[in-house]
């Protein structure tokens, strides 16, 4: 097994305000564009010259539904980086990127059986 570089720390950066941001998100699409953001901007501070991208639709680290293997996808750009390989071999840049998967995914499980709950609610005037 190689060397392992860790990246604790720039997690513990923007871990709490991720937390705070999913809490506040309405929708599928708000989870989806948080974690897309939050998750450019980490692999952005790690390994600059990666350079991931987002957008208002998507980016280069989506959130995936319904995929019990993986719950994000990486765009074949960033994904065939010699870079992006390095860091996936011998860091825990994957770990911290399936945790906040995870918490994106959860939300979106939330906020799916709160929409139906309010779905089913009647209204009287």
């Amino acid at each position: 097994m190689g060397y392992k570089k860790s990246f604790s720390e720039v997690d513990s950066k923007y871990w709490a305000d991720y937390k705070v941001r999913l809490s506040k998100a309405q929708g599928v699409q708000d989870v989806k564009k948080i974690f897309s953001m939050v998750i450019a901007d980490i692999v952005k501070e790690v390994e600059p010259d990666l350079n991931p991208i987002y957008t208002e639709f998507g980016g280069d680290f989506e959130l995936v539904l319904g995929n019990e293997e993986a719950k994000y996808k990486v765009s074949p750009k960033i994904d065939e980086d010699p870079n992006y390989r390095s860091l996936v071999e011998y860091s825990d840049l994957p770990a911290i990127i399936e945790r906040y998967a995870d918490m994106g995914v959860n939300k979106i499980i939330h906020l799916g059986t709160k929409e139906d709950a309010e779905n089913g609610k009647k209204i009287i005037h």
